[in-house]
């Protein structure tokens, strides 16, 4: 069973995602210069006001409204540009970082083993790759360049209020804006030190809030996760699920689970609210006892009208970031539960692993060899216990025995799906784990016993193995599997889509369009599951022909059903138990009158009912 890791620290995860934000820096760069001049600009107009009131209102030197107003435009032309560049700059990047996330984690699961699929449902996969990749995205751009714009207004803002005539507000006076009188500000007086305590308050309840948060987000984030498993699922089992008229024991189900999401949201809004209103009364406490400062300042004629204005739009301005704050830090957080389950994937190590610098597996005759072979799926229950079987180049060996024997058991190892614990697997003599698992598969054509197809067109699923096979030779497969002629009555000919998983064809359509598919591929070695289910005569015998030149001159290993195929086998290994209790050909087995005389009479008076 795999575990996903456990979680690291927001700094650490934080980190990480920097890795995918790294190739588009200079992108980032220009995107944060654009936020934070869109914040310088927006610090100008209060000042501008406060001019604009004492120099032309109260002042009534008039000659200055033009140049004010071409100096307001201006302002107001530049916010728009860099505001739009920011935007463009946020988009690409974010839709940039989209891709290579999503591109890594697939690349990732397809190096992970055929286990790790049969442990973990595809619907938390599919949240994984979407829901929580656009939560990082979001995180990575628009939460980023709202948390840069607010730091910013806070910063230079809270800076023009408390600086000394030394520092930024004397300089920015140059600037021929009227700002506050610096001596009524001390960097060091009582007034602002109660100010730079109210500061580190109002931060106070996010970090509480945070050690909260970040473990709801991931428990919402699997809990969508699940739902979009049990969606996928029922929509992929229609058929099943009609026929048991499960329909609203379905809704049910998925009631519940929608219901466990608005549970978990719930408990988030009371901290994120809680935080708020927090943060919302220390903050607006704070600018009226700030504002009853200023107001006396008026009064005393220390201040200006012109000041007090300009001090109130300051202060309207630096309360939209702590307005803000609860929603930035909540998407924070569920950006970070998001990265954990991402990275959580990406941690993931495949089962099976090619040794260091393994050598490929040379063109293969086809000898296959199972050594003393031990397995267990889960390390505990054995699967296999002490296999041992040889099959000749160009043999056709059936493998017999009930449900569970072991039989897809052997095809799967032979694939190196799995990794045996004792014992070895060879194939013309090289053990299968010290070769190149790719080296292995490419030489081994694979019919299921439910052909498995691409919801792409009939020609591409034929030529899944060699997609650069031209039509030509995807045609000769397919009038080798007796598929061509039903495959040019349909709409497209060979450009028809088949639908999801082939739903368009049927049973025995969809087994010949998987025989040409490994006949395209021309290996050597042949698995063939052969399916259960009955078909139509007519059906019966262009699949039984089609299969008969598939197996033609390769060595097959048949998990047989049909008496026709296990009586004309060249061997015939009976499993029982994840053992191998009898081998032989039809006629000596049979006299035996064991195991298989058995099985074969049962089978016989199956097919004959």
């Amino acid at each position: 069973m795999h575990q996903y890791k456990r979680e690291a620290s927001s700094a650490f995860q934080i980190t990480r995602l920097l890795v995918f934000v790294r190739p588009y820096w200079m992108q980032l760069l220009s995107a944060l210069l654009a936020t934070a001049l869109v914040s310088a600009v927006l610090l100008q107009y209060p000042a501008l006001v406060g001019s604009l009131i004492d120099t032309i209102i109260v002042g009534r030197q008039f000659a200055s409204l033009v140049p004010t107003a071409i100096f307001l435009s201006g302002l107001i032309v530049a916010q728009a540009l860099l505001s739009f560049w920011q935007q463009y700059c946020n988009t690409i990047i974010g839709e940039r970082i989209v891709v290579d996330l999503r591109i890594q984690l697939y690349r990732h699961l397809q190096r992970l083993s055929l286990s790790f699929f049969q442990d973990h449902p595809t619907g938390d996969l599919l949240s994984r790759l979407t829901n929580d990749v656009m939560l990082v995205r979001e995180a990575a751009t628009t939460t980023l360049m709202n948390f840069v714009s607010s730091l910013f207004l806070l910063l230079i803002g809270i800076t023009v209020i408390l600086a000394g005539p030394e520092s930024l507000l004397g300089r920015l006076s140059q600037l021929h804006l009227t700002l506050p009188k610096a001596h009524v500000f001390s960097l060091w007086n009582p007034t602002t030190m109660w100010v730079l305590l109210l500061l580190l308050l109002l931060t106070l309840p996010f970090l509480i809030s945070g050690l909260i948060l970040r473990p709801l987000m991931k428990q919402q984030q699997e809990a969508l996760g699940e739902t979009i498993n049990v969606l996928e699922e029922t929509i992929s089992n229609q058929k099943i699920v009609k026929a048991f008229s499960r329909e609203a024991d379905e809704c049910r189900h998925y009631e519940g689970l929608a219901g466990l999401q608005v549970n978990i949201a719930r408990r988030r809004a009371w901290v994120i609210g809680l935080a708020n209103t927090l943060s919302i009364l220390l903050g607006f406490g704070g600018i009226g006892c700030f504002l009853w400062f200023v107001g006396n300042a008026v009064i005393a004629g220390n201040l200006t009208i012109g000041d007090l204005v300009m001090t109130l739009i300051l202060l309207f301005l630096l309360s939209q970031p702590f307005a803000s704050a609860s929603n930035l830090y909540s998407r924070l957080q569920m950006a970070l539960g998001a990265a954990e389950r991402i990275f959580a994937l990406l941690d993931q190590e495949p089962d099976i692993k090619d040794i260091p610098n393994a050598p490929s597996l040379p063109r293969i005759e086809g000898q296959i060899c199972f050594s003393h072979v031990h397995f267990s799926y889960d390390g505990q229950k054995p699967v296999l216990c002490d296999v041992s079987l040889e099959v000749e180049p160009g043999q056709m060996v059936a493998l017999v025995g009930p449900s569970g024997a072991g039989k897809t058991t052997i095809a799967n190892l032979l694939l190196r799906f799995f990794d045996i614990q004792e014992g070895k697997i060879s194939i013309d003599g090289h053990d299968i784990s010290r070769v190149q698992m790719e080296s292995v598969r490419r030489q081994i054509g694979i019919v299921l016993q439910e052909p498995v197809l691409f919801s792409t067109t009939v020609r591409e699923n034929i030529a899944y193995g060699e997609p650069e096979a031209s039509l030509e030779e995807v045609q000769a497969m397919a009038l080798a599997a007796n598929a061509h002629h039903f495959i040019e009555q349909l709409p497209q000919g060979y450009d028809t889509p088949v639908g999801e998983r082939g739903v368009k064809l049927s049973v025995g359509q969809r087994q010949r369009i998987a025989i040409a598919r490994a006949l395209l591929r021309n290996p050597r070695l042949l698995i063939l599951d052969e399916a259960t289910s009955s078909l139509d005569s007519e059906n019966e015998r262009l699949v039984q022909e089609a299969f008969a030149r598939l197996m033609k001159g390769r060595t097959t290993l048949v998990i047989a059903h049909r008496l026709s195929t296990i009586e004309h086998a060249d061997k015939i290994i009976v499993l029982e138990r994840g053992r191998v209790i009898e081998q032989g050909t039809h006629e000596s087995l049979l006299a035996r009158q064991g195991r298989y005389s058995q099985l074969y009479t049962t089978l016989f008076r199956e097919q004959e009912a």
